[in-house]
């Protein structure tokens, strides 16, 4: 609200993404009294981070109102993914959760509000439309001017926006699971994917739902139309090429002088499969996998590597004895002092891309990477 009041007299943009409802599910005890006739208490937490959300929700809304900005502010409601709390609570009779290929873990409600663009009666719009299309779909309701040879990979849906009965201008998309916890196979072509239209979802290739007689998908009905399975499978081929060659490791500079040092976190490990420690708890103690780092020496030279818990305004202390790092073909190890937070190594490093392993073990032998890494040029 303090940020609208700052911009209001002049266009603004304002991306807001709270946490809730996410885990750890927990809210004041007073959003959780409207649903104290539910057993659980992460649900009841759940319903109350949503009654919060909606509250605080109503009070930015009623801030345009007193700037008197809602007439022409376009404003947006939308979600990154399916429920987190899976389907015990309220899922609209969908199938699955977040980080599932089912509906229920990746389709979301989209509102859209902007009375000066005729936006602001109520209206269903049931046509197929994605995350892609959001940009384009703004970029036209705004008039901007964009360059001549930049390629949307979405669609505008202002057509829809203008009239819910014309034709969608999108008729297929395409979901795949390409990493996180969930992911437990090599990412390969057909793999935890969905080819969606308005009617059917074929889900990696071979199971066909038919949406519009089955919205929960409990019924593979493939064998009986082996000719819509056909045509999306021909469909999702060109897709898969033109993607699958961009799936490349993104290499993280080392030495580059407008970032020294560097900070590395084990969520940017590359993992083949599942995900690296990803929670604050996973940075109090010693990691139970080990995950490669892509990096890039920006210039030969001396390095300093060293490896922690968490940055050094956690004081998190090591949970190790030993240490080792490998990077460039260079493997070097150290004895960790008792109590230090920190063990360093300095490396000559030749430029060019490579990897960097670290390795922290503890005296039971058990062996993690390091989730924290400051890598310095000196």
């Amino acid at each position: 609200m303090q940020f609208v009041e700052r911009h209001q007299d002049e266009p603004f943009f304002l991306y807001l993404a709270p946490n809730a409802p996410h885990g750890p599910y927990r809210v004041g005890t007073k959003w959780m009294e409207p649903f104290s006739d539910i057993e659980d208490h992460g649900e009841r937490a759940f319903f109350g981070m949503i009654e919060n959300l909606d509250y605080n929700l109503g009070l930015l809304r009623n801030k345009l109102d007193e700037l008197e900005l809602t007439e022409n502010t376009i404003l947006i409601y939308m979600t990154d993914n399916g429920t987190a709390k899976g389907q015990r609570v309220f899922n609209a009779g969908m199938k699955g959760r977040k980080s599932s290929t089912y509906d229920g873990g990746h389709r979301v409600p989209f509102f859209i509000h902007w009375p000066a663009g005729n936006l602001a009666e109520p209206q269903d719009i049931d046509k197929l439309a994605a995350h892609i299309d959001v940009l384009p779909t703004l970029a036209d309701l705004c008039e901007l001017e964009l360059p001549k040879d930049y390629a949307f990979d979405g669609v505008s849906m202002k057509p829809l926006l203008e009239d819910p009965q014309a034709e969608a201008p999108r008729d297929t998309y395409f979901v795949q699971y390409h990493g996180g916890i969930g992911l437990k196979y090599p990412i390969e072509a057909w793999t935890l994917s969905v080819v969606a239209t308005k009617q059917w979802r074929l889900m990696e290739g071979k199971v066909l739902y038919d949406m519009d007689n089955d919205p929960g998908q409990t019924k593979d009905v493939a064998a009986e139309h082996p000719e819509v399975v056909a045509e999306l499978r021909q469909k999702y081929t060109p897709w898969w090429d033109s993607i699958s060659p961009r799936m490349t490791p993104v290499y993280n500079d080392l030495g580059n002088p407008a970032q020294n040092p560097t900070e590395l976190f084990a969520q940017d490990w590359l993992m083949p499969v599942g995900n690296p420690p990803y929670l604050q708890g996973h940075m109090r103690g010693l990691s139970d996998v080990v995950g490669p780092h892509y990096v890039n020496v920006v210039e030969a030279g001396k390095y300093r590597i060293a490896l922690r818990h968490a940055p050094e305004v956690a004081e998190v202390k090591l949970q190790a004895i030993k240490a080792r790092v490998e990077i460039a073909g260079i493997s070097a190890e150290a004895d960790i002092i008792p109590g230090s937070e920190e063990v360093v190594f300095e490396l000559d490093l030749p430029a060019g891309q490579t990897k960097l392993l670290t390795y922290l073990t503890n005296a039971k032998g058990k062996t993690g990477g390091s989730t924290f890494i400051v890598v310095e040029k000196i």
